[in-house]
Order: structure tokens, then sequence, then C-alpha cells
């Protein structure tokens, strides 16, 4: 079972989730909840998770957390969606560490960000350093995760996907999470049906769309999934108007979230509200408080984010 290269050909869309790390009031690991999380996107039909990455805080959890966290979502994906880890780490060593364990593991993927203390000057430096990392886990694809506001790396994504299909030889494409709709065009071209180019701007869903993309990861399906399948239903009847309309109340609930805490932390809390509680995020974020949760949920009712997920 496999969502890499899945729609050659095809004009569909398909979402796969960036999901949220569980953590208790104390902050530790929650890997109790896990499973709910899983359930809850299977409900829907997301065709996979993204492990670690932004949303689930990587950067802010150890190795060894990283790693219980991995085995499970393989244990809890099996039969039913992908699992791609994101291996990404400011040391080459810690990197592909989490790159073999990850493929112990029995994930379908890897990806990771560039390093973004000490950053690649250009596509060729990120190739390279993604060669020694996919090393470790020699027959697992791996997937660039392109996210400059972020990282800070702003080699276009496009010249990465010329490099690192020259020099990575599990290369299998790029989670192109920036606005630039012109580099992503770009990828697009470039990859043709040889590798998948994965959204990760739900604002843009709509937009991506009509240049041609494919697949999207994202964190806002996490709580918003409904209204993004319909506006995918609407385009493929040819209902743009209804899918534009679609894309605006996704923006609203996107932006409405973002408004408690930033958009990671107010995206987990939106989460929390409408499947299993995947308690706070870790410092230096702050999680909106009780008074703030309230507002949020409110907000969002409003929007029809909240209704029975059989009537949304």
């Amino acid at each position: 079972m496999t969502t890499l290269n899945h729609a050659a050909g095809s004009s569909a869309m398909t979402l796969l989730t960036a999901v949220f790390t569980p953590f208790g009031p104390d902050g530790s690991l929650a890997l109790g909840v896990v499973g709910d999380q899983a359930d809850t996107l299977a409900d829907w039909g997301s065709r996979g998770v993204y492990v670690g990455g932004t949303a689930g805080e990587g950067a802010s959890m150890t190795t060894a957390e990283r790693m219980a966290l991995l085995e499970r979502w393989c244990e809890v994906a099996a039969g039913r969606f992908d699992v791609i880890a994101h291996v990404g780490h400011t040391s080459l060593a810690e990197a592909r560490n989490l790159a073999a364990h990850a493929r112990d593991a029995g994930v379908q993927a890897i990806s990771a960000v560039p390093p973004y203390f000490h950053r690649p000057a250009d596509a060729a430096a990120v190739a390279d350093f993604f060669a020694q990392v996919t090393q470790a886990a020699p027959d697992v694809p791996f997937i660039y995760y392109h996210i400059p506001g972020v990282t800070g790396v702003t080699v276009p994504a496009s010249e990465v996907l010329v490099a690192a299909r020259e020099r990575v030889p599990t290369f299998a494409g790029i989670k192109f999470a920036h606005d630039d709709l012109a580099d992503l065009q770009r990828c697009l071209h470039l990859a043709g049906d040889s590798h998948e180019m994965y959204v990760g701007s739900a604002r843009l869903l709509l937009a991506t769309m009509g240049i041609g993309a494919r697949a999207a990861i994202g964190s806002a399906y996490n709580f918003a999934a409904p209204v993004f399948l319909r506006m995918i239903e609407h385009v493929a009847h040819g209902e743009l108007s209804e899918a534009r309309s679609c894309q605006l109340l996704a923006q609203s609930a996107i932006d409405t979230a973002s408004a408690y805490g930033g958009e990671l932390a107010g995206f987990k809390a939106a989460a929390n509200l409408v499947g299993p509680d995947c308690g706070p995020t870790r410092p230096p974020l702050r999680s909106p408080g009780p008074a703030q949760v309230a507002e949020l949920r409110d907000r969002l009712d409003a929007l029809g984010l909240l209704a029975p997920a059989s009537s949304r």
C-alpha cells in the first residue's frame, strides 16, 4: 500500500495528514492517544500520515521520543494508510539514525527538512546532505520537505528536485510548503509522473489543483478535512463556484484557529475540539487557555466545523 506516485495520469487530489503529537498536561509523550487519532483519520479516508514534522513538533522532541512515536504510528496504521516519517535534524548522524530506525519500523517513506542552523548554500549541498542521510535507509523512498519560511533555506525547490534526482537514488518527491506557485509549477513540470509533489499549504489547495497538483500533506486536515473533501468533490464535478466557496470557508477556519496562539497551537486546539485530545504544544509555543478554547469552539461552531461528521 503506497501513496507515492498514487495519481499518475489522474486529476484527483489525495489528502495526507500531518499529525499532531499527543502530549499530556505535563508535556510528556501520550502514546495512548495515537490509536484514537488513527481511527479518526481512517474514518474520513486520510491516505497517510506525516509523523514528527512541523505539526508534530519533531524539533521539540528527543530522538528517543521521535522513535517511540513513530513505532506507535506504524502499529496503528498498518493496513489502513501509509506512514511517512520525518527524520530531519541539524545533525547528520542523528538524521541517519532516525532514517535507519524508520526503515526498521516499516514506514512507506522518509522525509526531512534541510539543516536549518548551518544551512546548505545551494541545491547541490542540499542533495549531497540527503544522499548521506538516505544511505541509512537505502530502500525507502525519500521526500524532501521544502518549508523555507521555517528553515530559512531558500534554495528553490525546483533546483533541489533536479539535483536530488541525480544524487539521491531514493528521491521520490517534495513536500512543498511555500506560497511560490511559480516554483511549484516548475516542480510539477519537472516531476511529471516520476516523482510526487505534495502541496503543504492548505490555504492554496484549490489554486494548486488548478496547476496540476495531485497530493497534499497538511495539518489543517486534522480539523477541517470535510470542507476540503467537499471542495475536491466539487472540482471533480466541474462545480468551480462551489469549490471556491469551500476554499474560502477553509481559509476562514484556518484564520480563526491561527488567532489562538499561532497556526500550530491554534490548529492543535481546533483539532482537539473535533477529535482526540492531543494536549498542549511544547514550549516555547503557547497553547490557548480555557477561555480562549471556549471562544475558539464558538467561532468554529459558527463556521459549521463542529457539526457531526455525517453532516459536514
